[in-house]
């Protein structure tokens, strides 16, 4: 049977407490089974590197793996979920990704049962096969955001949204040659991720999605105030951050997290978490999705409640009553209100139903809702001189 409530995603608008466990994220990594203890592509669920030593995963046996996720909790801290599956060396990035793989990521999103917010994926480019590199980074990335696009919508229309994170591994440093994600792409339920503390093939996955994972829906990766990285390095690919210079603007302007610096400031921090689609998408930033997915998951608690329910109408026109109408938005509105304005993930919320709606007729209620977002200071321009 269909999911009675169905939410669609307006875009091209903007120029009591629900535990809706915003940090909640998922990781599946390339790793090797552990003798008498973890077996490769069983997904669980941990809150510590202590959970991680339970289940038999070791820093000896797997240590591409053990590095991630230590890295997510460094930034996450202690506590934080984490839902954790590592796959045999043979499975590419795109076919963790692909829907159609149950033993792919689909593995532990189902697994999770919709508690997983948001998923990084990542192979060891130093033991997989990686095919030939025209456009940067190991082709199976481009290939596993088409992929990861199919695989969230299928959550999202479930009304499990989440947003899904590539790691662009194996960059051969040719900056030109990147694909632009921003041209021709409307995938904003996926992002690359390019760079590494370390020089190599890898990306800093752990440590991205662990300060995702710490900051409110509605942050940005890229705020300064969130402090510098806990590193002493950063490199993309092979190339420190300070020998790529302005190649990294040329990095993020494609499409792709990855670092940044800033003069005069100590240290490293992540650019602008924008997603493989275009500027004037409106949920082009990370910050953005996950604030429209947490009002989702409002709105389909809510509104659920009211499926099947006897609906008041005014008699002998078949059109919603209004004062219930108008009860049931600010029923919502004060959901949204008491669950994220209040929260500073939005300014605000609208929510209308239109009273001249034949539900009699229908048998559906069509409701639009609006959330305000907040601003982001992308850019300061400053008059700087001297006065009289």
């Amino acid at each position: 049977m269909s999911n009675p409530i169905n939410i669609a995603l307006g875009n091209g608008a903007l120029g009591a407490t629900l535990q809706t466990a915003d940090g909640v994220c998922g990781m599946v990594l390339t790793g090797v089974s552990e003798t008498d203890g973890y077996t490769a592509g069983t997904p669980i669920l941990v809150t510590s590197m202590a959970d991680v030593t339970a289940a038999g995963i070791s820093n000896a046996n797997n240590p591409f793996a053990w590095r991630q996720i230590q890295d997510f909790y460094t930034m996450a801290g202690t506590g934080a979920q984490l839902y954790l599956m590592l796959v045999p060396d043979t499975m590419t990035v795109d076919g963790m990704c692909d829907s159609t793989n149950a033993n792919g990521a689909i593995a532990l999103l189902n697994f999770a049962n919709g508690a997983i917010k948001f998923a990084g994926v990542l192979t060891d480019d130093t033991v997989v096969t990686v095919g030939s590199i025209t456009a940067g980074i190991n082709p199976a990335c481009y290939t596993g955001a088409t992929k990861a696009a199919v695989l969230a919508n299928i959550f999202f229309t479930a009304q499990n949204p989440l947003r899904i994170i590539i790691g662009a591994s194996s960059f051969n440093n040719t900056y030109s040659s990147l694909t632009n994600m921003t041209s021709g792409t409307t995938n904003n339920r996926s992002f690359f991720l390019l760079g590494d503390y370390q020089s190599g093939k890898a990306a800093n996955m752990g440590m991205l999605l662990g300060l995702i994972a710490s900051l409110p829906v509605q942050r940005k990766i890229s705020r300064v105030r969130n402090g510098a990285l806990p590193i002493s390095e950063a490199y993309v690919g092979t190339a420190t951050v300070e020998t790529a210079g302005a190649n990294l603007a040329v990095i993020s302007g494609k499409g792709f997290i990855t670092f940044r610096t800033f003069a005069n400031v100590n240290g490293y921090f992540f650019s602008p978490d924008v997603a493989l689609t275009a500027s004037t998408d409106d949920y082009v930033f990370l910050c953005r999705g996950r604030v429209i997915d947490k009002a989702q998951r409002i709105a389909y608690t809510m509104f659920v409640q009211v499926v099947d329910d006897e609906i008041p109408s005014v008699p002998g026109t078949g059109l919603i009553d209004p004062g219930f109408a108008l009860s049931l938005s600010n029923t919502i509105e004060e959901a949204i209100n008491q669950n994220m304005t209040a929260l500073g993930n939005c300014t605000g919320c609208t929510c209308f139903i239109d009273p001249t709606q034949n539900v009699v007729e229908s048998g559906t209620v069509n409701v639009n809702l609006a959330i305000d977002s907040e601003a982001y200071a992308g850019t300061i321009n400053v008059t700087l001189g001297f006065g009289l």
